[in-house]
C-alpha cells in the first residue's frame, strides 16, 4: 500500500484530542492455559464458554490484590483467533461482550487495563497469527474496530487496546533493506479502532516480534494521534530469560542453570553448564550441537552489563528524536523463565533481573508490565490461593506490598 493511502487512513480515522491513558505499574494475565488448537476449540464449544480465559483464572478478588500490592494495571492477553474463525454474527458478538466483562471486571476492581490482542501461532489454521497478517488481515480490521467499539463506552482513563501483539514479521525490513509491510497494516488497524473509539487510547508497536529496533524503524508521523502508547518487549539478555523455554530453539532451550548476571558466570560454571547442556541436547535430539552451545555461553559472558538496558535506551533515544513525550513509552513484556518442569533456578537470579530491567524503564520515565502473573515466568505462585507476591519479588518491582 502507498504510504499516502496509509496516512490518509489514519487522518480519516480523526486525530483523538485526548491525552493518552496514564499507567506505571502493571503485569500481564494468562492467555490459554493450554493452547487449544482452533479445530479443537470449535468441536467443544466450552473452551469458549468463559471466553477470554482470563475469566476462568483471575478472580476479582486477585485483581483487589494486585491493586493493593501495588500495581496499577493489567495488560490482558486475549486470543483473536476464535472471533475470527466464527465471523460476523452473534458467536463473534458474544466473545466481543466476554472481553468487556473481563476489563469491565478489572476496572471494578479499581486496575486499569490494556486490552492486548494475542493471537498465538496455529499454523495452517484459521485464526492463528500467521493467517491473521496473511489472507484473513481485512477480516482481522474488521474485528478491531468491533472490539473497540464494545470496549467504547468504559472511562478512557481505564482502557487501552492494542492492536496486535509481536507482529512476527518484516525483520527483513528492520534489519535490511526489505521493504517494510508493517506500517501500513497498523495504519489500517488503527483508523478502524479510532473510528470505532474516539477516546480511547490505542497502543502500537514495531513489527519483528515488538522488538525496540523495529519501534524504532518507525516513523510515527504516519499515525499523527497523540492519543496513543508506542510498545516494545525486552527480553534480553535472551539466553538468560529464555534458557529451558521448550517454546524457543536450540541451544537456549538446552541450557539450565546459567547465572543472571553475566559476569556472575565463572569458567566452572560455564564448563558445568555446557556439560548439562550437551547431555540435554544429545538425550532429545540424538546428538549435541557442542560448538554452539559453547558459542552461545561465551557471547553470553562477553555481555557488557548495559545489556539488560539495552532496549529501554533505544526507546527512550527514538522517542526524544521524535519529540514523544516518554511517557507514551510502554514496555510491554519482560520477565524470565524460572520454572521448567520440575527444575527450578534460584530466585535472586530472578529477581535481580526484573529489578535492573524494572529500574530502566522507571528511570527512563515508560510503563511497564512484567511478564507474567503466573506459570514458569510468573511473579506470584501458583499454589497461593490469594496469588500474593513475595516480598522479595515485590522489592524487585519496586512495590510496597506490605505484608
Amino acid at each position: 500500500m502507498p504510504r499516502l493511502t496509509f496516512v490518509l487512513l489514519a487522518l480519516l480515522a480523526g486525530t483523538a484530542q485526548a491525552e493518552p491513558i496514564s499507567l506505571q505499574r502493571g503485569v500481564n494475565t494468562t492467555l490459554w492455559l493450554e493452547w487449544p488448537s482452533m479445530s479443537d476449540m470449535l468441536a467443544d464449544l466450552t473452551h469458549l464458554e468463559n471466553f477470554p480465559d482470563v475469566r476462568r483464572d483471575v478472580t476479582p478478588a486477585m485483581y483487589e490484590g494486585l491493586l493493593a500490592q501495588g500495581f496499577d494495571f493489567v495488560r490482558m492477553p486475549v486470543d483473536p483467533g476464535p472471533l475470527i474463525a466464527f465471523g460476523p454474527g452473534d458467536r463473534q458478538n458474544q466473545l466481543v461482550q466476554g472481553i468487556r466483562i473481563a476489563a469491565e471486571t478489572a476496572v471494578d476492581a479499581g486496575l486499569k487495563v490494556v486490552v492486548d490482542l494475542h493471537p498465538i501461532p496455529r499454523g495452517e489454521d484459521i485464526g492463528g497469527v500467521e493467517s491473521i497478517i496473511g489472507d484473513k488481515w481485512p477480516d482481522y480490521v474488521t474485528l478491531v474496530g468491533r472490539i473497540a467499539e464494545g470496549l467504547n463506552d468504559l472511562p478512557a482513563d481505564t482502557v487501552a487496546l492494542e492492536l496486535l501483539n509481536e507482529p512476527p514479521f518484516d525483520c527483513d525490513a528492520v534489519y535490511g533493506d526489505a521493504p517494510a509491510r508493517w506500517p501500513a497494516k497498523q495504519a489500517e488497524a488503527h483508523a478502524a479502532a479510532r473510528a470505532a473509539a474516539p477516546d480511547m487510547t490505542i497502543v502500537l508497536t514495531g513489527a519483528c516480534w515488538s522488538q525496540a529496533n523495529a519501534l524504532a524503524s518507525l516513523d510515527p508521523a504516519l499515525i499523527p494521534d497523540d492519543n496513543v502508547l508506542w510498545t516494545f518487549h525486552s527480553y534480553e539478555p535472551f539466553l538468560f530469560t529464555h534458557q529451558g523455554a521448550g517454546w524457543t530453539g536450540p541451544p537456549a532451550k538446552h541450557i539450565w542453570d546459567l547465572p543472571y548476571p553475566p559476569s556472575a558466570v565463572t569458567d566452572e560454571i560455564a564448563a558445568e553448564v555446557a556439560a548439562a547442556a550437551i547431555q540435554h541436547m544429545t538425550a532429545e535430539v540424538g546428538q549435541a550441537d557442542v560448538e554452539a552451545i559453547e558459542k552461545a555461553i561465551a557471547d553470553y559472558r562477553q555481555l557488557p552489563e548495559t545489556a539488560v538496558t539495552y532496549d529501554v535506551t533505544r526507546a527512550t533515544e527514538w522517542a526524544d528524536q521524535h519529540g514523544i513525550p516518554r511517557s507514551s513509552l510502554f514496555l510491554g513484556e519482560f520477565g524470565a523463565l524460572h520454572t521448567a518442569g520440575d527444575r527450578s533456578l534460584p530466585r535472586d537470579w530472578f529477581h535481580a533481573f526484573l529489578a535492573d530491567k524494572r529500574q530502566a524503564a522507571q528511570d527512563a520515565g515508560m510503563s511497564w508490565a512484567v511478564l507474567g502473573y503466573v506459570g514458569g515466568m510468573g511473579v506470584a505462585p501458583d499454589d497461593d490461593p490469594e496469588r500474593r507476591l513475595a516480598l522479595e519479588t515485590c522489592a524487585a518491582l519496586g512495590l510496597s506490598c506490605a505484608p
